[in-house]
């Protein structure tokens, strides 16, 4: 990467020496065009690459990528920002300008169908693991756009170049030196690296001029990993990346970090069973798709049942069909994430899953919590009385006509469960809610914090246990109240169904309808909303800019500008989030962020 980086360096350098353009007479030929896009042009470049190779990154459509997002509404609207004017004022900017506008002079046209005709047939990035070294290689239009560049802006980079990076002939192909291993055009072929016994490889293929569309033995195109991977890209991908994970586990350092107990129950929970999946997987692919409204990243592995060690049968279920249900609608949602995971197996299995350590603490906090919880055993008794699809909603609290009102406003969350044996647990559970406001309320008045009061509310099957901190005569009318009147601590049940909310109003929106909840696909969803996720900055923006004053220094205006581009740069996206599925054999874990497609 430092090579291609170095590159770069050189084509920006060139620009100081612009004067000899006219000397060395370079004849300035108009670009074509018309650019032929990706698809249209075989991207075969794993069979130039050694079959060593361990990790595999290409990009085809380029010219699609830059019309999705700088034509895109939003960026023409980001330009007549105050701040993008600003920064097209500091010198750094003015240098890109004078570089860029240098390269179209010399390559005799506009940058970007310049960059679109260059890289017309897509490039990739792949790492050796024998000679540890890394090659790009870009694909242009055609041999005459690639030979163009070649002597349009390599052969001119050596102007700032010591004599002894003058081109050295390879099989009569002048190569370019960098700081580590070099650069050269083959036909329509752009090839840097920084090894050079890679690089010689490459070369000797592309020289050799192997048989178009075919595999070729000893290379990365007939590794059979990567050939079941292929099979996986979707024709819609920008992108798409390969990992060998058996040629990464060979690294001592990777086999012991996948070998590795858990120090953290929380990570324990997110990630072991991608754990146990990497361990054994043969493979991981990844796929972009970039669309006018979103971004999705998509990563896929195979996955099999017995790779998941019984310890670890929490995170994906029964022959790995754990799937998550669907929760209920709340306004102002900002997050929710829905899962499946058997989190009293974990709790019972922690000496297999955590270190020494962690298991010390999980042995003192299972003693505390059987005593708030009257002696019952944490991890079989309480943990084992939900079932293992579980819920968590974050909302924006709506203070309006509230008081007192925190100075800093929280949002609300909840965890939200099904209850396996609702007749039994319900009175257990509604004891022990009341023993643990009771505990807090303890602690909270050696603290000199304010009393939490308790109330019911029942109502055919929905019971409802809340309580909500009793304000002093001075704080009761107050608009700038603690933080701590961001709670009102709540537990409620209808059915089968039970909320730990942190404010009242939460759980009874929880639990306003008694429809049986579907079960998804996911084994995990995570989602973020950014609508009411701005709602609760613009809540807080008093807070936020004395918090930027305080931390970066800045004035009062200073501030308002920073948080305010803040929210106006959220204003353009919808959303955010995640999915963990299995399918057919294989992991999947999707990532996305949505945008709007017009400027709101």
């Amino acid at each position: 990467m430092s090579s291609l980086m170095s590159l770069l360096s050189r084509i920006t350098t060139t620009c100081i020496t612009g004067v000899f353009a006219a000397v060395i007479g370079f004849q300035f030929v108009a670009w074509p065009m018309q650019v032929t896009r990706a698809d249209e042009i075989a991207f075969d470049a794993a069979k130039y690459l050694p079959e060593t190779t361990v990790g595999y990154l290409e990009v085809k459509r380029t010219s699609d990528i830059l019309k999705t997002v700088l034509d895109h509404p939003i960026a023409q609207h980001v330009q007549t920002l105050d701040v993008w004017k600003k920064a097209t004022r500091e010198q750094a900017y003015r240098n890109f300008l004078t570089g860029r506008k240098f390269f179209e002079i010399q390559i005799g046209s506009e940058w970007r169908p310049a960059i679109e005709a260059i890289t017309a047939g897509g490039m990739c990035v792949a790492f050796d693991g024998k000679t540890e070294g890394l090659v790009a290689l870009v694909r242009g239009q055609d041999s005459d756009t690639m030979e163009n560049f070649r002597v349009k802006i390599l052969e001119l980079t050596r102007l700032s170049a010591s004599e002894s990076d003058i081109p050295e002939p390879y099989r009569d192909l002048p190569i370019y030196k960098l700081d580590k291993g070099g650069a050269a055009v083959v036909r329509e072929w752009l090839v840097v690296t920084n090894k050079g016994e890679l690089g010689q490889q490459v070369l000797d293929r592309l020289l050799d001029d192997v048989a178009a569309d075919q595999p070729v033995p000893g290379t990365l195109s007939t590794k059979s990993g990567f050939q079941t991977a292929r099979q996986t890209k979707p024709d819609s991908a920008v992108a798409w990346g390969f990992l060998d994970m058996q040629a990464i586990r060979e690294s001592k350092q990777v086999q012991e970090a996948l070998e590795r107990q858990s120090e953290n129950p929380l990570a324990e929970l997110l990630v072991g069973g991608i754990q146990s999946t990497l361990k054994n997987s043969p493979y991981v692919s990844a796929n972009a798709i970039l669309s006018h409204s979103q971004l999705k990243v998509e990563f896929s592995s195979p996955l099999q049942a017995d790779w998941i060690p019984e310890h670890r049968s929490f995170y994906f279920g029964p022959e790995l069909k754990g799937t998550a249900k669907a929760l209920p609608d709340v306004p102002e949602t900002l997050m929710t994430l829905a899962t499946y995971r058997d989190v009293s197996g974990m709790w019972l299995r922690a000496g297999d899953l955590f270190n020494e350590q962690m298991n010390d603490q999980l042995a003192e906090a299972d003693s505390t919590l059987s005593t708030i919880f009257s002696g019952k055993d944490f991890g079989e008794d309480i943990l084992g009385s939900f079932e293992p699809e579980l819920g968590l909603i974050v909302a924006r609290q709506d203070f309006t006509d509230i008081k007192p009102s925190p100075a800093i406003k929280l949002p609300s969350f909840a965890l939200v469960a099904s209850l396996k044996d609702p007749e039994t647990m319900r009175p257990d559970l509604r004891r022990m809610f009341q023993n643990a406001i009771g505990f807090f309320n303890i602690v909270g008045a050696q603290e000199g914090n304010p009393q939490l009061e308790m109330d019911m509310s029942k109502e055919g099957d929905v019971d409802i246990i809340m309580s909500q901190y009793l304000p002093d005569k001075k704080t009761a009318e107050s608009a700038t109240a603690p933080i701590i009147y961001n709670f009102s601590p709540t537990v409620a049940f209808r059915g089968s169904r039970f909320v730990l909310a942190s404010t009242t109003a939460l759980a009874k929106s929880l639990v306003a309808t008694d429809e049986e909840a579907k079960t998804s696909e996911s084994n995990t969803q995570l989602q973020l909303f950014a609508d009411p996720l701005k709602m609760v900055l613009q809540d807080n923006r008093e807070q936020l800019i004395s918090q930027n004053m305080l931390e970066e220094g800045h004035s009062r205006e200073e501030a308002e500008a920073a948080i305010g581009l803040l929210l106006e740069l959220m204003s353009h996206v919808k959303g955010a989030g995640i999915n963990l599925r299995v399918n057919n054999g294989q992991t999947l874990l999707n990532v996305n962020v949505d945008v709007h497609g017009e400027v709101r």
